[in-house]
């Protein structure tokens, strides 16, 4: 009876299954970016930006800077407002939209030091200035293996699909939507 009452209770009982956070980026016209977060490493900026991307923050936004073997990024509210097609016919300093880039949530999150690097298809926050804590709603994506930038901007997520979205990804290209999903480890 003992043995057969086992039985049945693993049956029923739940199984525990673990999860990590990711984001999705739908960005309009080119697919889906899938970026598995790192709170592991990262737990204060993961904390922030998950706050960010479940407010519907990053719901709009234009990746406003691209510059080619280096980074893509976004994450300027500012970039609401003008068209794709605006952008590109602006183009600033540093790859970046005439004008645009300083924009943020007003929030700052604290520089945190972490075992992560700047490999290629890593997230990593944008900063005023280096291993500041200025970091906010403006994050990168590498388009190469930056580790000139390792100990200097924290990395707090990797792509996990959708390199050739990044790959493809041009100033101007509007996030749709911004998501946050639990995925099983």
């Amino acid at each position: 009876m003992f043995a057969s009452l086992l039985l049945i209770g693993s049956l029923v009982s739940p199984q525990i299954v673990e999860t990590e956070p990711h984001v999705l980026f739908e960005v309009q016209g080119r697919g889906t970016i899938d970026v598995r977060l790192r709170p592991d490493e990262s737990p204060r900026l993961v904390a922030h930006f998950v706050g960010l991307v479940n407010d519907k923050f990053y719901d709009g936004l234009l990746f406003h800077r691209k510059v080619d073997g280096f980074v893509i990024q976004a994450g300027d509210p500012n970039t609401r407002g003008i068209t794709s097609a605006w952008a590109r016919a602006h183009p600033g300093e540093y790859g970046g939209t005439d004008g645009y880039g300083d924009g943020g949530s007003g929030t700052s999150v604290m520089y945190q030091i972490n075992n992560l690097t700047h490999k290629k298809y890593t997230m990593g926050m944008a900063l005023e200035a280096p291993m500041s804590d200025t970091g906010d709603s403006q994050f990168f994506i590498n388009l190469a293996d930056n580790f000139r930038l390792n100990g200097l901007y924290e990395v707090f997520g990797e792509v996990v699909k959708g390199q050739d979205v990044v790959d493809r990804v041009q100033r101007g290209d509007r996030i749709r939507r911004a998501t946050i999903v639990r995925m099983p480890k």
